[in-house]
């Protein structure tokens, strides 16, 4: 399963996303559980719908496993569409550790339900308790949920009206109508990474983002405030990887002993790349 996935995150002809948008009579409810005709969730070429705001969690180990979930989710005929039973791929997909190929049951979501529920295994799969805490979002409250859960909004055009500058695991939103699930790696986007190897993969594990110091003893978060269990405690000076992301309480999302972990930006200072 997972070169079936790398087959579809990395091709080079077609540029896919993972849509789910009705049932097998083209409706929204009322079909049978499962996909009853390989449609329903769907690996398909890029379109615009067009998008309001692209998703974006910054932690791209993270993301590309949103990627692959995706593709499993989408190659499985088990999981179909249906509004009125969107949160049973949920219940099936915490039945098998998080792994949609290993579904057997039929069972439904809706486009942004299975983009959320993706979501939160992903961070159960990664430890990510922001992530493991979302809830399965609509159309039209998913940017506030995923933006408080660490994932950046993206609004220039260059990702709205086109797929190259696209990563693994972006999500789509069509706010008030449609949400998808962005699974390969867009052309410019690969560029951009490494200018000088143009059309050559890069390892996205290895990517190395700006540091976050910090300025005192500060304690390191599963979450970004005081309320989530401390993951360690920081010795002033000390310098982790930073993702790029703050939060709007001003905590930063930084790497901690191969975890994503919060600091409190009282205390640490993000150097920019």
């Amino acid at each position: 399963m997972a070169e079936d996935c790398d087959r579809y995150i990395f091709s080079t002809d077609i540029h896919y996303i993972a849509n789910s948008g009705s049932d097998e009579n083209r409706r929204y409810s009322g079909g049978r559980a499962g996909d009853q005709t390989g449609q329903e969730w769907i690996l398909k070429k890029w379109y615009s719908r067009p998008w309001t705001v692209v998703l974006r969690f910054p932690d791209q180990a993270v993301a590309r496993t949103i990627a692959r979930l995706s593709v499993e989710a989408a190659l499985n005929d088990k999981i179909g569409y249906d509004q009125s039973q969107r949160d049973t791929y949920w219940r099936e997909l915490q039945k098998v550790n998080y792994a949609p190929s290993k579904i057997v049951t039929h069972c439904e979501s809706d486009c942004t339900a299975g983009v959320s529920a993706n979501v939160r295994a992903a961070g159960c799969l990664h430890g990510i308790r922001t992530l493991q805490t979302l809830p399965l979002c609509t159309s039209r409250n998913m940017r506030e949920h995923f933006v408080r859960a660490g994932f950046v909004a993206l609004t220039a055009s260059r990702y709205l009206t086109g797929s190259s500058h696209l990563l693994p695991g972006d999500i789509l939103l069509c706010e008030g109508h449609h949400a998808a699930a962005n699974v390969t790696c867009g052309v410019a986007a690969l560029a951009e990474w490494h200018p000088e190897e143009v059309g050559n993969i890069p390892d996205i594990d290895k990517i190395q983002p700006p540091f976050a110091q910090a300025l005192a003893s500060v304690h390191v978060r599963k979450g970004p405030d005081t309320s989530y269990d401390s993951m360690g405690t920081l010795s002033p000076g000390t310098r982790l990887h930073w993702f790029g992301y703050t939060a709007p309480n001003g905590w930063l999302l930084v790497e901690y002993k191969r975890a994503t972990g919060w600091v409190s930006g009282k205390y640490a200072r993000a150097e920019e790349a």
